[in-house]
């Protein structure tokens, strides 16, 4: 299959400006995948300005990005999700974060994130994207999502994988 015969899934990636976006659709791009390109285009927020939305690729897959030493970044992702058609939510967008490890520098708390991800029924990835070797693990596993939502993998469809998914709230136990 030469370069002209490659199909190309379209992935948007919406998160605050000031987020590692840049350097996750770089990772993505550079990701070597046999049978197809990858298509990544960033956004701030959602919803996308109505010039040219006649021209632009359909998407097939959407990250949101959230920075948990960013208050902002979460409010941007909130903001933007009432404008995403509901049938993204059914195995077509996940939730990337970023900054997740350090308590400390945290101006979000992650129970607010996986609030968010179950009332949504959407996977969570997480990494330091400071760590290159992190933020291509990320990347693998997001293009493996976006190969299943654009149709490329053989008999798995986006509601089989997110009917396996499991719940992010957590349970708290009563002491006995």
């Amino acid at each position: 299959m030469d370069g002209s015969d490659l199909l190309s899934p379209m992935q948007k990636i919406v998160g605050a400006e000031v987020s590692p976006k840049k350097q996750f659709a770089e990772c993505l791009v550079n990701i070597n995948v046999p049978d197809f390109l990858i298509q990544v285009r960033m956004a701030s927020y959602l919803p996308l300005p109505k010039d040219n939305a006649d021209q632009r690729p359909n998407i097939d897959f959407v990250v949101f990005m959230m920075e948990m030493n960013n208050a902002k970044s979460l409010a941007t992702v909130h903001d933007s999700l009432k404008y995403l058609d509901a049938t993204f939510f059914m195995g077509r967008v996940c939730f990337v974060v970023t900054q997740g490890g350090d308590d400390s520098i945290h101006c979000t708390n992650i129970k607010e994130v996986t609030r968010l991800c179950d009332a949504y029924s959407s996977p969570m990835l997480s990494g330091n994207f400071d760590d290159e070797e992190e933020r291509s693990i990320v990347g693998r596993q997001v293009i493996q999502m976006v190969e299943i939502a654009a149709g490329f993998k053989a008999d798995v469809s986006p509601l089989l994988v997110q009917a396996t998914g499991q719940s992010y709230q957590y349970i708290v136990e009563d002491d006995v």
